[in-house]
């Protein structure tokens, strides 16, 4: 079986070079333990993904595990939408192009085949505000998702979710939000279009949180991972990291995970805000010069 995690995000913007280190040892360290064959480097946009992808794919030259290009990105929308790419300058190339906050969600399909790129529609139905149906509705997502190649029908970091609500059955109080962490999980078979690839992805945003991803046996010619998922393939479940789920990892993780939910958050708010005036300003100076002519 060839294993594919295809969402997963290094984790060390901003770090200081010392912590920095430290954390790509220990993705080297968990990556070579779960195994897993091909993993894609997914750091959101305004993370800097391809220093992200760079210092994983440097950090891991000695294991069996390929780092793939791509990126997390989001749209004017406030949605996430992954772009993978068939190498380092392709990324280098799209990225220039894929500014947060920047580009409409549904361009995504012109995009990715202007940037030559696999799309990837990671957790449709999170609970947050980046999610496509949170985005632009169930109907939006069906209609974006039949211009792409894959929908993550598993989203690894929601198990972290669930784990709380089997502790505390009121933790998550609306009914909505309870239904949309199941489905980002698993995604229901009514939501997902035929011919479009299946991905199962850990989304994790540290070492030791890649717990699912995909696997299947299908076999892939002379290396030519990019070629083989533009076929769209349909991945199954695989488990990989059962044992580090003690009762401590899973506080250690959560409090984790939460840490870098808020931090990301704020960094999203921060360039959109900056975004938005920056186009309000040249909207402003264009105005004044059509005056002035």
């Amino acid at each position: 079986m060839i294993t594919f995690d295809l969402h997963y995000h290094t984790n060390t913007y901003r770090s200081l070079q010392s912590t920095r280190k430290r954390r790509l040892e220990k993705h080297r360290l968990f990556l070579e333990k779960t195994g897993v064959d091909y993993v894609a480097s997914t750091e959101h946009a305004y993370k800097r993904p391809l220093d992200a992808f760079l210092y994983l794919r440097d950090a891991t030259h000695n294991i069996k595990t390929e780092i793939l290009p791509a990126v997390e990105a989001i749209s004017q929308e406030g949605i996430d939408m992954i772009f993978l790419y068939e190498s380092e300058k392709a990324l280098t190339a799209a990225i220039r192009d894929l500014k947060p906050f920047c580009w409409s969600i549904w361009d995504t399909a012109t995009i990715a085949a202007q940037t030559n790129a696999i799309s990837i529609i990671p957790h449709p139905f999170t609970p947050g505000r980046s999610g496509i149906v949170a985005g632009i509705g169930v109907e939006g997502f069906m209609q974006i998702q039949a211009q792409c190649d894959y929908v993550e029908i598993h989203n690894g970091l929601s198990l972290f979710l669930m784990e709380i609500a089997a502790k505390k059955p009121d933790a998550f109080k609306v009914e909505k939000t309870a239904g949309n962490i199941q489905k980002t999980f698993k995604l229901p078979e009514e939501f997902i279009l035929d011919g479009v690839g299946q991905a199962i992805s850990s989304d994790a945003h540290h070492p030791g949180h890649q717990r699912i991803v995909g696997q299947t046996s299908e076999v892939i010619k002379d290396g030519d991972w990019f070629g083989f998922l533009k076929n769209r393939v349909c991945f199954e479940e695989a488990v990989v990291s059962e044992e580090l789920m003690s009762k401590t990892t899973q506080l250690r993780q959560l409090m984790q995970s939460g840490r870098c939910v808020l931090g990301e958050y704020s960094l999203k708010t921060i360039k959109k805000v900056k975004t938005r005036s920056r186009k309000r300003s040249q909207e402003a100076a264009d105005r004044i010069t059509k005056t002035q002519a």
